[in-house]
């Protein structure tokens, strides 16, 4: 059996007694009463199985185990006080929390935003992967993951940060001056989302146009390329709300009519509930929460 290990406390009040050689002086400096004192000395000389202090006519000294005990007590505590400031220290320089998000999240919307994390977060270092949302065993990747999933994901430790809710986006060069209906941008390709091919027949569904209307341009499988081939003048796109604030912000894009369509997808949070109560990893994780809910667009560039 291993040999019993006398708790914190009772050793720091040990070394505090043979400092003062007073049970009352050690009693105010630990915010103890002398009563509290004399008990965990007794309880620590239980556990040594010897007497660490003589007690005679209200003065304390040492014993000789106890000379021969206080020093490795101290230099335990100092050696332990030590480790304890190093690793809080070398915390508070820089931590690195690995975060796993979409591709299209990751360049449109987080990249964009890392300026401003840094600084307001100058002790944090962010680690960012593209995540995989394929097989559930994906669903918990580094310390902070986030997946575009079905609003009916079941899963206890998932967070929903945003619902989807995605918007008609075409380059500004192929808006008619003058547009009154939706009928007028049938003629643009819709550019298909391959991995999510049904999100336009629910439009057209939700805005009553006939199936037949529309074309199709080429399909591409994220967001930030769709982007792109709007942005190139190949047809317009369905893109998630707030990845394209900043866009709209700069007259990049338009989004006429306001056309917009909640679809039956959102942006989850997962994360540990063990990494949710580290600092930093909380930290990440609020400002998230923040951002991502924080309206960045003028209304008046929804044209």
């Amino acid at each position: 059996m291993s040999m019993p290990i006398p708790p914190m406390k009772t050793l720091r009040t040990f070394t505090v007694v043979a400092q003062t050689l007073s049970f009352s002086m050690a009693g105010k400096r630990l915010n103890l009463t002398q009563s509290a004192i004399s008990k965990q000395i007794l309880h620590l000389e239980e556990i040594m199985g010897c007497a660490l202090f003589e007690r005679s006519g209200g003065k304390v000294e040492l014993t000789e185990a106890g000379r021969r005990y206080l020093p490795s007590v101290v230099e335990a505590l100092e050696n332990l006080q030590h480790a304890t400031s190093t690793i809080m220290q070398s915390s508070e320089t820089k931590t690195r929390v690995e975060i796993s998000v979409p591709p299209s999240l990751a360049s449109m919307w987080l990249i964009p935003r890392l300026n401003a994390f840094r600084a307001q977060h100058p002790n944090i270092e962010l680690g960012v992967k593209a995540s995989v949302t394929a097989d559930t065993q994906n669903y918990y990747q580094g310390d902070i993951a986030i997946h575009c999933l079905p609003l009916s994901t079941q899963d206890e430790e998932a967070e929903l940060l945003i619902r989807e809710r995605l918007r008609l986006v075409v380059n500004p060069s192929q808006v008619p001056s003058e547009i009154s209906h939706i009928d007028e941008l049938l003629s643009l390709p819709s550019i298909s989302h391959i991995t999510r091919p049904q999100i336009w027949n629910q439009f057209w569904h939700h805005y009553a146009v006939a199936p037949s209307g529309p074309t199709y341009g080429t399909g591409f499988e994220h967001f930030y390329m769709a982007l792109e081939a709007v942005r190139h003048e190949q047809g317009m796109a369905l893109i998630p709300d707030f990845l394209l604030h900043d866009y709209l912000d700069n007259d990049v894009i338009s989004n006429p009519l306001a056309l917009r369509f909640d679809s039956a997808y959102g942006y989850f949070l997962f994360s540990h509930g063990y990494k949710r109560r580290l600092g930093p990893v909380k930290q990440v994780i609020d400002w998230l929460k923040r951002e991502v809910i924080r309206p960045r667009c003028n209304p008046s560039l929804r044209r």
